[in-house]
């Protein structure tokens, strides 16, 4: 079977096993490019268009692996038309601490809105201070009062450039880590907003062998114009266990008319074993009829582990959010398998679009994708598979020393099962006299050759496919250890149920 390539590694047109319902369907040609100015860039000025850069994806046709997830988006909330009040204290706080949980409910339920103003502020060019030199204000001693300390300053008339100098001299800013961005107009009003991510200086991290990136808590704040000074308009939760976010965008992600604030944020309940730290993907957008901003995305982007990217896959013009994990061996998640994920516009929010596997590496990883092609109907396709997780000599094993002996005898028994749904008796003696041939008493596997044994009994008492299941299922439930060994493989692999191993 002819294999193409993605970020470098091969890959295989199966539709993915366990997880979103997907559909799988043919794919085009996929290029990845930005496209995009270096004006989107974080803390670039404008200077023309970024190269692009060389395509990652090959083509998707034969030897690709690509399964599409059609998520139906809900509609935009009926939003009710937002009450203006004059005379709200310049530099205040008014925006709530942004969670989890009210982010990806803010499109459904408007007042619980992550980040939202309580009552939003009327935006005009003539609303915003005049630029001046205030003086500069000493370090807060508590990390929660920065961001009306940095409200105050900026309405006071002082300067992004100054503020980011300020920051640096309080700690929150550090080489690498925090920025102050304020060249792009987030809200459509023609004022570009003030963009600030910032560490929390008495949590800083430094020279710990145990978190090598120096991870250290953060937070985001957007500030915009509003009655004569600056007010926050969005921030992330502050907690000691939340990770300065990363900027991954600032600019026009789906050809609308606003541009956008795209972040990653990592959660890591322990700073000294950063293995335990979660992530995840936000997209952020200015929603002028509520006066606030409203996630893009439809549910949360999980990219724990991952490397997130932002690129025009497929040259559409329209910029995703690719989420590439490669996870590194582990006793308690089991085999990894490299994967990508898209998430795409499809014109109301960013949905899960794409989810693409690299050919295994592991033999449970093939006896994944065959069940797959057996769950789908596609028997002959499941054939095929079933007999490269047997006979392919380069695939890698996983702890059990029997894995090999073990594989290959279930797979023999599924492709019992597909020659039944085919209708091809011959085929099903085939498979049990492999079975029991390569099987026999007293072998790692027996077990499976009397759970073929059992099948056929059933296959010629019975003439429907869910009695024959029924009788072997009856059989299955009294060898708990045939289960036990397919679940042998961490917990970031399948755990089987009986009803699966005879489905019909």
């Amino acid at each position: 079977m002819a294999q193409k390539l993605i970020f470098g590694v091969p890959v295989r047109p199966i539709a993915i096993r366990y997880g979103l319902a997907l559909i799988g369907l043919p794919i085009g040609l996929i290029a990845l490019g930005l496209a995009c100015s270096a004006g989107d860039l974080i803390g670039q000025p404008s200077t023309g268009p970024t190269p692009t850069i060389a395509p990652v994806f090959s083509t998707a046709t034969p030897g690709g692996q690509v399964s599409i997830s059609l998520i139906t988006p809900t509609g935009d909330a009926a939003f009710a038309t937002p009450t203006l009040i004059p005379g709200t204290a310049v530099g205040n706080v008014i925006a709530p601490i942004a969670t989890a949980t009210a982010l990806y409910a803010a499109r459904q339920d408007a007042t619980g809105t992550a980040g939202a103003p309580t009552l939003p502020p009327q935006y005009a060019n003539v609303h915003c201070p005049t630029p001046a030199s205030p003086v500069l204000p000493p370090r807060p001693t508590q990390f929660s009062d920065y961001p009306q300390a940095i409200g105050l300053f900026l309405s006071a008339g002082g300067a992004p450039t100054t503020l980011e100098s300020l920051l640096r001299s309080w700690g929150a800013l550090t080489n690498g880590h925090g920025v102050v961005q304020a060249d792009t107009d987030l809200t459509g009003d023609a004022i570009q907003e003030v963009i600030v991510t910032l560490l929390n200086p008495t949590r800083v991290v430094a020279n710990n062998p145990n978190n090598p990136n120096g991870l250290s808590p953060g937070q985001l704040l957007v500030y915009g114009c509003a009655q004569g000074g600056y007010q926050l308009l969005y921030s992330t939760a502050y907690s000691d266990q939340s990770i300065l976010p990363d900027l991954k965008r600032v600019g026009n992600m789906n050809g609308g008319p606003r541009a956008q604030l795209v972040y990653a944020q990592q959660s890591c309940p322990n700073l000294a074993d950063v293995t335990s730290c979660t992530q995840t993907v936000a997209i952020i957008n200015w929603d002028g009829s509520i006066g606030a901003f409203t996630p893009l995305n439809n549910a949360p982007i999980e990219a724990t582990g991952a490397k997130v990217t932002i690129a025009d896959v497929g040259g559409t013009g329209i910029l995703k959010i690719v989420v590439r994990l490669e996870p590194t061996p582990d006793v308690i998640t089991g085999p990894p398998r490299n994967s990508t994920t898209i998430w795409d516009w499809n014109g109301h929010y960013y949905v899960k679009a794409l989810i693409q596997l690299d050919a295994p590496i592991y033999r449970v990883h093939e006896i994944y994708d065959a069940d797959s092609a057996f769950e789908q109907g596609t028997f002959k396709t499941a054939l095929i598979l079933y007999d490269q997780a047997r006979d392919n000599q380069y695939l890698q094993p996983w702890l059990d020393p029997n894995e090999l002996a073990t594989l290959r005898a279930y797979a023999n028994f599924r492709k019992m099962l597909a020659y039944a749904a085919l209708r091809s008796p011959r085929g099903v003696t085939n498979m049990l006299q492999a079975l029991q041939t390569e099987n026999p008493v007293g072998s790692p596997a027996e077990g499976w050759s009397e759970a073929g044994g059992a099948f056929v009994d059933a296959y010629n008492k019975y003439s429907g496919l869910h009695k024959i299941c029924t009788a072997t299922l009856t059989f299955l439930n009294t060898r708990p250890d045939l289960l036990a060994t397919l679940n042998a493989y961490g917990s970031h692999n399948h755990l089987y149920t009986p009803p699966e191993i005879c489905p019909f």
